[in-house]
């Protein structure tokens, strides 16, 4: 039988700002940087009473090179398989 749950653990903890030339930083443990998959870059969302981090990956991330690549294969935009769409849509059919 199989669960239909995700369960994620959960680790909290306390630290103390401490400064850092005229800013302030967080020591963040290998361990909690482990479980949370952040890497080299991310996003800082400031709310009231906290700062959220985010991985900063950015979503269309390499589509350059993947457009790129369609371009060099000689694809043209035209695509064939919709070419008979208006003798599909006047059949009189979705009447």
């Amino acid at each position: 039988m199989k669960c239909g749950y995700y369960v994620t653990t959960m680790v909290t903890i306390t630290t103390k700002l401490v400064k850092d030339g005229n800013s302030m930083a967080v020591r963040l443990p290998k361990t909690i940087l482990a479980m949370s998959g952040l890497t080299n870059s991310v996003r800082l969302e400031a709310k009231q009473g906290q700062i959220v981090l985010r991985s900063a990956k950015q979503v269309r991330s390499g589509w350059e090179k993947q457009i790129a690549q369609v371009k060099a294969t000689g694809v043209s935009g035209k695509d064939d398989e919709l070419a008979d769409w208006e003798a599909v849509t006047g059949d009189g059919l979705d009447q």
